[in-house]
């Protein structure tokens, strides 16, 4: 291995973009949630009030998911605990 710094900057990447992937996982997810509750409201119109509110807090809890994974890929660009830690032994 050449130069240690290098990989962990690398797999710091590679780390980064598995992160992101999961908002695309959610946006698919969030797709499927709308589209069941559309169905459903469409089946049975006088409970679309119970649906639309069920369905608001499952896609809140989606898009929580999805940005945690957008901070996590930040953090591990711009913020890399790793590289400070091979920096202080290193030194």
């Amino acid at each position: 291995m050449q130069d240690p710094l290098a990989f962990i900057i690398a797999v710091a990447h590679i780390a980064a973009a598995i992160s992101l992937l999961n908002g695309l996982l959610t946006t698919l997810g969030q797709g499927k949630i709308v589209a069941t509750a559309i169905e459903s409201m469409a089946r049975q119109p006088e409970a679309a009030g119970s649906i639309r509110g069920t369905m608001f807090i499952g896609l809140a809890m989606g898009e929580t998911s999805g940005i945690y994974g957008l901070l996590i890929a930040i953090i591990m660009l711009f913020a890399n605990p790793l590289v400070s830690l091979y920096i202080q032994y290193a030194m």
